[in-house]
């Protein structure tokens, strides 16, 4: 397969990031976020440090790995830290991806019984984030409330009445900063970029110059030149994911491919359900069968925004306009996939990646006596100042940061 021109489609994101950030996101600083941009993606020369995660209400390591990513753009000069949101998964895909991340009387977010949570509503937990709507007023609301009286138990839990009044007031100022988001967006996959858009402002202290936060469904429009053409060497790929997954169970890891074999490098969805399928392709169409409708599916090539590349394919495009890196925060059975794939096809080495495998803890109020490895920002934002959580999450690559709350 002849290697498309590298840098090519990056014209193409930078349009699409004017649209997401004026019209979708309505930024009310889209034009200096958009000049921030351009002053990388119109530069031939202009490095790109990707970092992509399935969209959430982030952890600290995530969002350790988005600073990480924007530290590496800043000291290679005109960089850009790309973040990429999957909002193409689906509540029911990621079900803690729904959680607001308050701890209750010494259990931690992860592990409470029930706990807060942002509703979708049982219909409607197959459905991809970026199809879903923003979560009503009504929801956040009592999730709001129901909020309040946690931070009050654990309050009393660790004997910190004393800072009650400040916790509560914090809490209402970030269950504020939900609402306005879902006021100004129309999908999930949205508002969950421009929630976190707004953090990282907070955190760097001001709009960044060297960071685009970008959903990973958008991939179909930056490059369906380089799509296309990996999806006529659909064939080539599942023989790289078989071989590759054959090897990494004789070695006794865990391997990429299911035992049934799921080897296509598109998913389709039901124009229906919206739930979604491996698909076969023919020429310019792609077929597959809803289980849940009992009906045939076929997605033209473009238009109908019912296809999405699986992660190996969208690596393997998003390479294509020239990364310099990536950031990953383990080895994931789909890196030598995608690594023998890129190699095969475009007779190239894939960019380096940069592993960020320290772990960030926090002690908190209600958290347990160990802290908590996988903490919400926004939980954590309630106690610690945002200064004071970048700093900590800039150390070291091999340090795990240790963050503690002001009330303890």
């Amino acid at each position: 397969m002849a290697p498309a021109g590298l840098r090519m489609d990056r014209d193409r994101i930078l349009s699409y990031l004017d649209d997401l950030y004026a019209r979708r996101l309505k930024l009310p600083d889209s034009h200096e976020r958009l000049d921030a941009a351009a002053a990388v993606l119109d530069d031939p020369r202009g490095i790109l440090i990707e970092m992509a995660h399935d969209g959430q209400l982030p952890h600290l390591g995530i969002v350790r790995m988005v600073l990480k990513a924007c530290e590496v753009a800043e000291t290679a000069g005109n960089g850009l830290a790309l973040y990429l949101v999957g909002d193409h998964y689906t509540p029911n895909m990621r079900p803690q991806n729904l959680l607001l991340g308050l701890p209750l009387r010494g259990v931690d977010a992860d592990r409470v019984k029930n706990p807060l949570t942002i509703p979708v509503g049982r219909r409607y937990r197959h459905i991809p984030f970026h199809r879903l709507p923003p979560p009503s007023t009504e929801a956040l609301n009592e999730v709001a409330r129901r909020g309040q009286a946690w931070v009050v138990n654990n309050a009393s839990h660790v004997d910190r009445k004393a800072a009650l009044s400040e916790i509560k007031a914090r809490l209402d100022a970030e269950m504020e900063r939900l609402q306005e988001c879902a006021r100004l967006t129309l999908s999930f996959g949205d508002w969950l970029m421009r929630v976190q858009i707004t953090w990282f402002d907070d955190l760097l202290g001001g709009t960044p110059a060297n960071l685009a936060i970008l959903p990973m469904s958008g991939i179909m429009d930056w490059m369906p030149d380089v799509l296309h053409a990996l999806a006529e060497a659909d064939d080539e790929v599942a023989r790289i994911k078989n071989r590759v997954s054959a090897a990494q169970t004789a070695k006794g890891e865990r391997s990429y491919l299911s035992d049934d074999g799921a080897a296509g490098l598109f998913w389709v969805y039901c124009p229906t359900c919206w739930r979604r399928y491996r698909t076969f392709r023919d020429g310019d169409r792609f077929h597959a069968r809803c289980t849940s409708c009992a009906e045939p599916i076929e997605a033209r090539w473009a238009g109908d925004g019912r296809l999405m590349p699986d992660i190996v394919a969208f690596e393997l495009a998003l390479f294509r306009t020239g990364l310099s890196g990536w950031i990953v925060g383990s080895r994931a059975p789909y890196h030598p996939v995608i690594e023998e794939s890129y190699r095969a096809l475009f007779h190239a080495e894939t960019p380096p990646k940069g592993f960020l495998t320290s772990i960030p803890r926090f002690h908190g109020v209600g958290e347990p006596p160990e802290g908590h490895t996988r903490a919400r920002l926004l939980r954590v934002l309630l106690e610690v100042e945002p200064r004071v959580v970048r700093e900590a999450l800039q150390a070291p690559w091999e340090e795990n940061p240790e963050i503690t709350s002001r009330y303890l």
